[in-house]
């Protein structure tokens, strides 16, 4: 999967919990929330990472940035393996990768201002102080459509869009190259949501920003993402130029969450494709195919053999781990 001029590229990255037990707090099993990912985002482009809650989208995400220990494999970030720095070392690359969390609220210290939240990390860093960091914090808020004078207001004050576009400026203020948008707009109404979606797209293309867009919803990644991997039980199971896989769809599960978007013409109507009970656990997957449980198309091979990601249809770039398509 890897092209000329990727800036991310994850190699059969695993992230595994421990569940300990008994008076000795012995290693009893293992919760398997990253299981073997591996994908490349090319520089200036952005992939989105779609799956249900508790898929390992979010695990994934704080893994490539270090912010969560991997158990094995490796991330490429700009030709340095971001697993094998120093502390001295990471701490220089954090300026280039920065996250947008989830929660638009509890991301944002309620006892400081805007102007300390937005550039707390230009001090840190040593990039500016006083009067020159103020006039930085102040620029970084008219790019994310706020007014200066908000500088010295209190998250509490601001709506949940408005919020979310104060970590947005956070994240923008040491100038990356590569930003995780970790659900950045599940909090919001839907009205916002689409503000929020064209800013980063307005964003990405003044500053040549990468992302990593994680979310839920097909029809939220479809209008920012180049390409979009879809996440099952801590593997990928689908990955494909954005356009493929809204057009072409080649694994059941990434069917059945395409058949969940709601069409606007009410003369449309789409099957809806109904998933059978929940996400299996990830201490204990089944057998064959992890989907298999849930899988409108099963067959029987689904239910013993492991199926790996492999070229389907035309387009080579498509890969898909299904027993069933072709």
């Amino acid at each position: 999967m890897e092209t000329n001029g990727d800036l991310v590229t994850v190699k059969d990255v695993q992230t595994y919990f421990p569940i300990r037990k008994g008076i000795f707090s012995r290693v009893s099993a293992w919760v398997k929330a990253v299981d073997g990912v591996s994908f490349a985002i090319p520089n200036g482009r952005t992939l989105g990472l779609v799956g249900e809650s508790g898929s390992g989208k979010t695990t994934l995400g704080r893994t490539i940035l270090r912010l969560i220990p991997a158990t094995g494999g490796k991330v490429i970030f700009n030709g340095q393996d971001i697993f094998a720095q120093s502390y001295r070392r990471m701490r220089r690359l954090r300026r280039d990768m920065q996250i947008i969390f989830q929660d638009p609220f509890g991301s944002l210290n309620p006892r400081m201002t805007i102007g300390n939240i937005v550039g707390e990390s230009l001090t840190v860093h040593g990039l500016a102080r006083g009067q020159k960091r103020r006039q930085q914090v102040a620029e970084l808020l008219e790019k994310v459509g706020l007014s200066p004078t908000y500088i010295n207001r209190y998250p509490h004050e601001f709506s949940g869009g408005q919020r979310q576009r104060i970590g947005i400026a956070r994240a923008l203020a040491l100038n990356p190259k590569f930003i995780v948008c970790d659900e950045p707009v599940s909090a919001l109404d839907v009205s916002i949501q689409s503000q929020i979606i064209n800013l980063l797209r307005d964003l990405q293309k003044e500053m040549g920003l990468t992302y990593l867009f994680i979310a839920h919803d097909l029809a939220v990644v479809q209008h920012i993402s180049d390409y979009v991997a879809v996440m099952y039980l801590g593997k990928i199971v689908e990955h494909a130029p954005a356009e493929e896989i809204y057009k072409n769809p080649q694994h059941p599960y990434t069917m059945a969450l395409l058949s969940a978007i709601p069409q606007p013409d009410p003369h449309c109507r789409s099957q809806r494709i109904m998933l059978r009970g929940e996400v299996p656990s990830p201490i204990n997957p089944p057998a064959g195919c992890p989907f298999h449980p849930r899988c409108h198309m099963r067959i029987d091979r689904c239910c013993k053999d492991i199926p790996q990601l492999e070229p389907k249809g035309s387009n080579p770039r498509h890969i898909a781990s299904c027993w069933v398509t072709k």
